[in-house]
């Protein structure tokens, strides 16, 4: 039995790494939840087998240290910030898109205490650190893949590659972690073949990095490496040949940073998106983070002691969101700051236990070294002076990638196996826990039937219903038939699983699609409309003060053309989130939809005075002006002239839906040609512009017109051959 658990256990945490490779097409967010689930479930029975082994072998009982003391102070400070926090259950369950929460930081702990109990040599180091590279190399292989087109980026057409993690940023950091792991394994190899094959796959993992665009990790890796050589070369003993190779290192990492940046302007770094990405950094990019770093500061300002608990920067980002940030993404739930993250989440006490856990690590790794070595103490070292250059910049390295974005599966995972690897060099015996004796018979009757009833319950509860509902939500999206559809929401919300504010968003967007589809019947609408509300009744109540949510409802409302309560919810929004255009912008919309034209007018005007450089708003509010009848206001904004003298706000104006679809409703063929005839001009092999360009001359019946407009998108479009020639059928026989 003994050797079945060690198996088991080991098993388990050598095939954590791995995990990081599946991607689930069958459940919702792909790239997230089959991860995480596994990560989970291996955890929880590494752990299970664990605990069986310390009762009998004192050799598998953890041990004590800072860093110990620090991961559950963590773990601890955050429970109490989440169930005092704005909504507990996210805070501790977090949902598919980000698979965090307290959960997540309790997993992490154990992995971290079952890995730093059971890989206690460097044999075992190494062999976990040779197989963590194998899943790299995989990792390494669809990235590359990527780069040669053989293997779709999942971010869309873009060349930031993200192998099978759904995200360049995460393959940025994970990427960040194996070159530490390679260098280990390197300067720790007495093999030249060995040490070849490390170094080069630095230089692999290197490159994709760059190739990840991730600058956040990238800057890491440079003053993370920097740090590193200098490290060496003042403390490496008096005379080592590695003070030469550490200076080279540092001398060969600033040359190739600094050639870079300063030939940014030449064709060379501008034709290539990697080098030009990172070369090409100014401060006014980052303008976006630093004003939501300032709405996060006004959060931090009202809960400084325990913040609003883990993923709740929603709320925060709703009351004090800044109307500058109209162009950007429409919902935050990151700061992208460690640190505010961190206030934010648990506040002081939080950002605090966070930094501890960091702290300790560097205090053995580095701190108590050097203070071995100016004391002349050379027996207080548990690093030799490579390691402790590496130890330093990699934290380095991770903490400055963590200043722009946020941690996820991936470094989660090797964060813990970094404190593990220093905790099961300095951990200290745990006399009461060393001293624990229990009975064979008390080990095999009681601690195993016990462990395996626990380990199943929580495996089941933690996981399976949630597992199954992100599968009943894709089934959900691939039904057809609106009753199979239903039903599939229905059976995701009665699991009973954390998704109830995912359902609820995913199946307000099906819902919207079954309402408007032409046939539905008045059944089916009713089943639909019954579900939305069953499932939001209790969740708006339980989740009270999240805009989104109203929002969400408003929108699903409208397509089941119920405008009061989808005004009703605008209205509860526009409490919550005041300074959010898109809200009053909604109101406007809605306010159309009931032909309300003045309080039309009045939503998207208070829209755009929120933010006046916003070309949008301006855009939108002349709408109104068009929809109220109000032509000389909307020429004031978007006379002809005005649009011609700023092409920017000319290229807002013809590609907004609503001046389209307003200008159709009110027949104001004029704005209509306008904004086709300058469509067609943007996107030349665009046959829709050229279709409705057509059509509008059309329906005035100025047929030579629109003969001419499609005998000319024929020559611009070649394969436009076969539908010109039948809508210059139509247009003859319309003569």
């Amino acid at each position: 039995m003994k050797d079945f658990l060690k198996a088991v256990m080991y098993g388990s945490v050598f095939l954590v790494p791995f995990v990081l490779l599946i991607v689930s097409s069958s459940m919702f967010f792909p790239f997230i939840t089959g991860k995480n689930f596994a990560f989970r479930i291996l955890v929880e029975i590494a752990l299970a087998c664990w605990l069986l082994l310390t009762f009998l072998d004192q050799a598998y009982r953890p041990r004590l240290s800072y860093i110990l003391y620090a991961i559950i102070g963590l773990v601890g400070v955050m429970f109490v910030a989440n169930l005092l926090g704005e909504y507990a259950p996210k805070s501790f369950w977090s949902n598919y898109e980000r698979m965090e929460g307290w959960v997540t930081l309790l997993h992490f702990f154990f992995y971290f205490l079952v890995l730093s109990s059971v890989i206690t040599t460097e044999k075992l180091w190494n062999r976990f650190f040779n197989i963590a590279l194998v899943a790299a190399i995989m990792m390494s292989c669809f990235a590359l893949s990527q780069m040669a087109g053989t293997y779709e980026i999942s971010q869309g057409g873009n060349w930031r590659v993200d192998g099978r993690l759904g995200n360049s940023t995460y393959l940025g950091v994970y990427m960040l972690f194996h070159i530490f792991i390679a260098a280990w394994l390197l300067i720790r190899s007495k093999v030249t073949a060995a040490k070849v094959f490390y170094g080069g796959l630095i230089v692999l993992f290197v490159f994709i990095l760059s190739q990840t665009g991730t600058r956040g990790a990238m800057y890491g890796l440079i003053g993370g490496s920097i740090l590193a050589f200098l490290y060496l070369a003042v403390m490496a003993p008096r005379g080592a040949a590695i003070k030469k190779w550490a200076l080279g290192g540092f001398m060969a990492v600033v040359l190739i940073a600094g050639g870079v940046y300063l030939a940014r302007d030449t064709e060379f770094v501008k034709n290539s998106p990697a080098l030009n990405r990172f070369a090409g950094t100014t401060l006014a990019e980052g303008n976006i983070r630093f004003m939501v770093w300032g709405m996060a500061w006004e959060g931090v300002k009202e809960h400084p002691i325990l913040g609003w608990g883990q993923e709740n920067f929603s709320y925060v980002f709703n009351k004090y969101y800044n109307p500058a940030l109209y162009g950007a993404e429409p919902w935050y739930d990151r700061t992208h700051n460690i640190f505010f993250d961190w206030l934010i989440a648990g506040g002081v006490l939080g950002l605090l236990a966070y930094l501890l856990v960091l702290f300790s690590a560097l205090w053995y790794s580095v701190v108590l070294p050097l203070i071995a070595r100016f004391s002349k103490k050379k027996s207080g070292e548990a690093f030799t002076v490579n390691e402790q250059a590496l130890l330093l910049g990699l934290l380095a390295a991770y903490m400055f990638h963590n200043l722009f974005v946020f941690d996820n599966l991936g470094s989660w995972i090797f964060y813990a196996v970094v404190l593990a690897l220093i905790h099961s060099r300095i951990g200290m015996e745990w006399k009461n826990i060393s001293d624990f004796k229990i009975r064979q018979d008390t080990w095999l009757k009681v601690a195993i039937p016990t462990t395996l009833v626990v380990l199943a319950l929580v495996i089941y509860f933690v996981n399976v219903p949630s597992i199954l509902a992100a599968k009943d939500i894709i089934n959900g999206y691939r039904f057809t038939a609106p009753t199979s559809r239903v039903e599939a929401f229905k059976t995701a919300y009665d699991r009973g699983g954390f998704a109830d504010q995912e359902i609820f968003e995913q199946f307000s967007q099906v819902g919207a699609q079954i309402m408007v589809a032409p046939g539905i019947s008045e059944e089916d609408r009713n089943k639909v409309t019954g579900l939305f509300e069953e499932i939001g009744s209790s969740l708006l109540i339980s989740k009270e003060g999240d805009a989104r949510l109203h929002i969400i409802a408003s929108n699903f409302y409208r397509s089941a053309s119920d405008l009061n309560k989808a005004m009703d919810n605008l209205n509860i929004a526009e409490t919550l989130s005041p300074n959010k255009q898109s809200i009053k912008e909604d109101q406007g919309v809605v306010y159309m939809m009931a032909d309300r034209p003045g309080e039309a007018v009045e939503r998207f005007r208070t829209s755009y005075e929120l933010d006046t450089s916003n070309d949008k708003a301006l855009v939108r509010l002349a709408t109104a002006y068009l929809f109220a009848d109000q032509k000389m206001e909307f020429n004031d904004l978007v006379g002809i002239e005005k649009l011609e003298a700023d092409p920017s706000l000319m290229y807002v104006f013809v590609n907004e839906p609503l001046v389209s679809q307003i200008a159709y409703q009110k027949k104001d063929y004029e704005v209509l040609e306008f904004v086709m005839k300058k469509r067609t001009e943007y996107t030349p092999g665009d046959k829709t512009s050229w279709t409705n360009l057509a059509a509008i001359h059309f329906e005035q019946k100025e047929f030579t017109e629109s003969e001419a407009v499609v005998r000319e998108a024929m020559a611009v479009i070649p394969d436009f051959k076969v539908e010109g020639e039948a809508l210059l059928a139509e247009i003859a026989a319309a003569r």
